[in-house]
């Protein structure tokens, strides 16, 4: 596996595992988001759970060569992480939200979509 997707794999890992951890604690910050998205406390939870879940995949499939079933597996759980983020963008762009609220979702859509690419490559 090339450099490049092996350090997308970790900044994956890294930012999903945060991510999720912070959806999965629910803490006042989170909880407004989750309001305002229209999502009740139990189904961000579930997101988070499935960020952690889908960063711990990637994480299994890094040291793996392609073609493996834990290289399968990283390549499957960053597209799933990748429609995540895309699934949050349209949630927020359909709240009207400025750039800034979805620009980690974006930039994170953008990585993991990057990683499968030269993952695949």
């Amino acid at each position: 596996m090339s450099v490049v997707a092996s350090l997308l794999s970790i900044i994956l890992f890294l930012a999903f595992v945060t991510s999720g951890a912070q959806k999965i604690q629910f803490n006042p910050y989170t909880s407004a988001i989750a309001q305002r998205l229209g999502f009740s406390k139990s189904a961000y939870q579930r997101i988070g759970v499935l960020e952690v879940v889908g960063a711990i995949a990637v994480l299994v499939g890094l040291a793996s060569e392609r073609g493996t079933a834990l290289g399968i597996l990283n390549v499957i759980a960053s597209s799933v992480l990748a429609v995540v983020m895309l699934l949050a963008v349209v949630f927020h762009l359909r709240r009207n939200d400025p750039f800034q609220s979805y620009a980690p979702a974006l930039t994170l859509f953008v990585l993991a979509v990057l990683q499968v690419i030269c993952r695949v490559a």
